[in-house]
């Protein structure tokens, strides 16, 4: 998420919930008493509670900021590397690698 907020170029607060009461306080109260991290507030108002990459994506297009394919490439990295591996470790099964 941060990785996608800043190459978007989007400011953001970050609350530390273990430091912070009031944004502890904050977080429960919008997600029924959980504390379901990351939990984002827009200047709209609107939350977004654990949301994909493509649903944070979706919400700052909305909110008039520009999020190009490199900004989801970040955002997705560890899908990317994941699938990298799993790809490496099928080739080596197979013994093509």
């Amino acid at each position: 998420m941060k990785g996608l907020l800043a190459r978007a170029k989007v400011e953001y607060s970050y609350i530390d919930i273990r430091q912070d009461t009031e944004g502890a306080r904050q977080l429960r109260a919008i997600n029924n008493g959980n504390e379901s991290v990351p939990t984002l507030v827009f200047p709209d108002g609107s939350t977004l509670t654990e949301p994909s990459v493509g649903e944070l994506k979706a919400k700052l297009e909305t909110l008039g900021y520009r999020v190009g394919p490199l900004a989801w490439v970040i955002g997705n990295s560890w899908r990317i590397l994941v699938g990298a591996g799993m790809l490496f470790g099928i080739l080596r099964f197979l013994e093509i690698l």
